[in-house]
């Protein structure tokens, strides 16, 4: 055989492995590059997903702050709203309270003027008695007036009188109701004392000017 035939024969065996290792080369580079796209494609991924989570997680705080600045602001005027209602209401309360501690003082004073007549001074007793009353009762206590002083005079009594209890039973826009417990005690021109008389009332209170006066009087057991 001629050496260039065999030489042929030879270098075809080669040619051949060389083809085949130059496609498994490409191969292995498409693989790879396909590889390193898909990569790239990831990371481009994580990126546009780690982008979203932060623009939500910046947008998030901001309507969070707004809605706190929000409920603020409503709890700031709904306070400030619930401080003007109660110091109203705590105004009006505290008016009628002294409203009606006028009217149960203005009966309980009438009551133990009406009780403590001094012999010695009957006359100022009475004109005490006729400037803390007002309307029937003044007119009627005004007539016996004379006959109350005379009286005093004569057995030269001091009757002293306190009263133990007074409420207010009913209200009225100019006038009120007042259930007073009261006693009298009686001394006589020897000293002596008679018992405690003890006086169960019902007193009719009315707004005479600018204050309230006994305007009735009941005796109820």
């Amino acid at each position: 055989m001629a050496p260039e035939c065999a030489d042929a024969r030879v270098a075809a065996p080669q040619a051949a492995d060389d083809a085949a290792d130059s496609d498994a080369t490409l191969l292995d580079l498409a693989a790879a590059a396909e590889a390193e796209a898909a990569e790239a494609e990831e990371a481009a991924e994580e990126a546009r997903a780690r982008a979203v989570r932060l623009r939500s997680a910046e947008s998030r705080p901001r309507w969070r702050r707004r809605l706190g600045l929000a409920a603020a602001g409503v709890l700031t005027v709904a306070g400030v709203a619930l401080s003007a209602t109660m110091l109203v209401k705590h105004g009006q309360v505290a008016a009628q309270r002294a409203d009606e501690t006028q009217r149960v003082e203005a009966a309980r004073t009438a009551v133990i003027a009406l009780l403590s007549i001094d012999h010695t001074r009957a006359r100022a007793d009475v004109d005490r008695v006729l400037e803390l009353t007002s309307g029937a009762f003044r007119d009627d206590f005004a007539q016996s007036a004379d006959d109350f002083v005379s009286t005093a005079e004569r057995y030269q009594t001091v009757t002293r009188g306190e009263v133990k209890a007074a409420a207010l039973e009913t209200t009225a826009p100019d006038s009120a109701v007042v259930l007073v417990a009261a006693v009298s005690q009686v001394t006589n021109a020897s000293g002596a004392r008679e018992d405690p008389r003890p006086f169960r009332m019902s007193v009719t209170v009315t707004r005479d000017g600018g204050q309230f006066k006994m305007s009735g009087l009941e005796f109820v057991p």
